[in-house]
């Protein structure tokens, strides 16, 4: 048969067209593939001086691309060095301080930020007005993002308390860096990151929180807003940015109706709020009746006093926000292999707790298939990623509630997916977390949907939704044809996403009698939702988030 079809007079016509396509098919994928830029250094320079800009697809030669350096062209003769990996070229004199982007026949390159020297405010020499804190020094003056540094000064308060520490965010640059009492373009440090270290009132131990980019540190107190210093961000694991943007209006509550039991009783409700960061910006909330505690730890706390059983009790919750797109690039041969043990960040995020069983031996035995020998961190969560693609089909509705059983029966819906996901990250010693919220999809409907997102030490959170890397669909759910979404997933988020919890939240026991109320498949992850008390019998309805308006 095989002598046959080699002495065939077609067989070498065949042969060569059949190497000429691959030829041309190659080709046409290098020529489509778009600049990337993986890191600039030095990320901060006065005009004048060179920057050189590393990553892939540039071009073996310029001819026409260019480099875009805070809006601003360089001149022709400001290239020192252009390949297909590397550009070397000096900051026109007009540029200020922004993102760095190349561009050629192809297309635009994601953006990487580059400071303007000239740009890091002057130090003042004392706190702008008596108490305002006052921040005199950074050591050290530049860090990765999950390193540990030191904020000293005055004033800052001998407790927290609602004070805070904000960085210049990525992506965002503050353009009023004389202004003091700005914090436009600034980030929090996080409480759920565990990113507050220590606090005293002339010293903060912080870690450098994920989100933070080279500029400005501010603190925050009671009494005001502190001058600002500059701070340089290192690494050069990769990049995060964030594209495509929607606005959405959302509504959603709880109704208490049918109280029954003792005249003086009380009721608390533990209700999530739309998650404000780089990736949920601009978010304005109003509710109905004010919660007693507005934010703990996301989450609003609402107290009834003396329900009655003929009365209906409500509250509502509007909120207004801008959700962006994450994209991330990581240079995998850059992650760190190891993890500081020692922060409560790692030892939070990698332990099992409730609802995420990391110590399960089925959890572990799959976690040892998954991984193998992979010592890179996010090499390994690739790795588990693309195991529960390979072992789970996607189902709305499995078979059991439990993820466990979902494991053993190769199936499982968006929450198995997160959750399992989570476990075996932790179980193979990667920081990770489920996250809650709805997935926007035909005309403002929303499903309450699960994803996911794991750490890498030196470049922060990685999102990951499996459910719909696996292939999940809801409605006309609005998918680029030109993006596999078993590899966007991975990495990459849309912009229809809508976060409210992160992590479990460990909401803790009020009254030690207080009979306390779950809640699964809902729109968030904590550990109580209701805590009753002198009631015998009630009944509690939690509304779905409702897309009221889009834009």
């Amino acid at each position: 048969m095989i002598k046959n079809i080699l002495k065939s007079r077609f067989f070498f016509p065949l042969l060569i067209l059949a190497a000429v396509c691959v030829f041309f098919i190659l080709n046409a994928y290098s020529y489509y593939r778009f600049p990337e830029i993986d890191y600039i250094e030095p990320a901060v320079a006065y005009p004048g001086e060179t920057i050189t800009i590393i990553g892939s697809h540039f071009g073996n030669s310029r001819k026409g691309a260019e480099v875009r350096i805070a809006g601003e062209r360089p001149m022709s003769d400001s290239y020192l060095l252009w390949s297909d990996s590397e550009i070397t070229v000096e900051v026109p004199s007009d540029s200020g301080s922004g993102m760095v982007i190349v561009k050629n026949r192809r297309g635009g390159s994601n953006g990487v930020l580059f400071t303007n020297r000239e740009h890091i405010p002057t130090i003042l020499s004392g706190p702008q007005k008596p108490g305002y804190p006052y921040l005199e020094k950074v050591l050290p003056a530049s860090a990765a993002v999950g390193s540990m540094i030191t904020l000293s000064g005055l004033n800052f308060g001998h407790e927290r308390g609602e004070a805070a520490v904000y960085f210049t965010a990525s992506g965002l640059y503050d353009n009023e860096g004389l202004n003091e009492q700005s914090l436009a373009g600034m980030i929090q440090a996080s409480e759920i990151d565990y990113d507050y270290e220590s606090w005293g009132d002339q010293q903060i131990n912080i870690w450098v929180p994920d989100g933070a980019s080279s500029g400005n540190i501010r603190i925050k107190t009671d009494r005001g807003i502190s001058n600002a210093l500059y701070f340089e961000v290192t690494g050069n694991v990769g990049t995060k940015t964030f594209g495509e943007k929607m606005g959405f209006q959302v509504e959603y509550g709880i109704d208490i109706s049918g109280a029954a039991g003792e005249p003086e009783n009380g009721l608390d409700l533990w209700v999530p709020a739309v998650r404000a960061g780089l990736e949920q910006r601009n978010v304005e909330t109003v509710t109905e009746p004010l919660p007693l505690w507005d934010d703990y730890y996301g989450l609003m706390r609402y107290h009834l006093d003396d329900l009655l059983s003929g009365e209906t009790y409500k509250v509502s919750v509007k909120s207004w926000l801008e959700r962006y797109e994450i994209d991330t690039r990581v240079v995998s041969s850059r992650v760190k292999t190891w993890y500081d043990e020692d922060r409560r960040l790692y030892r939070n995020y990698t332990s099992a707790e409730n609802l995420i069983p990391a110590d399960n031996e089925d959890v572990i035995s799959a976690t040892k298939k998954a991984v193998g020998t992979e010592k890179n961190p996010y090499l390994k969560a690739l790795a588990i990623y693309r195991y529960l693609l390979k072992t789970l089909d996607y189902k709305t509705k499995p078979g059991s509630s439990s993820v466990i059983n979902n494991l053993n029966d190769s199936e499982g819906d968006s929450y198995t997916y997160s959750i399992l996901f989570t476990a075996m990250c932790r179980a193979a010693g990667i920081p990770a977390r489920p996250e809650a919220g709805v997935l926007v999809y035909n005309n403002k409907q929303a499903a309450n949907h699960y994803w996911a997102e794991f750490y890498l030490e030196g470049f922060g959170w990685i999102p990951v939704d499996v459910a719909l890397g696996d292939g999940a669909r809801f409605g006309n759910f609005p998918i680029d044809e030109d993006l596999d979404p078993v590899e966007y997933y991975f990495g990459n988020l849309d912009s229809h996403h809508i976060t409210l919890t992160e992590g479990i939240v460990p909401v803790r026991q009020i009254d030690p009698q207080g009979v306390l109320g779950g809640r699964k498949g809902l729109y968030s992850l904590q550990t109580i939702y209701e805590e009753s008390a002198g009631l015998s019998s009630y009944s509690s309805y939690w509304r779905a988030v409702r897309i009221i308006d889009w834009w």
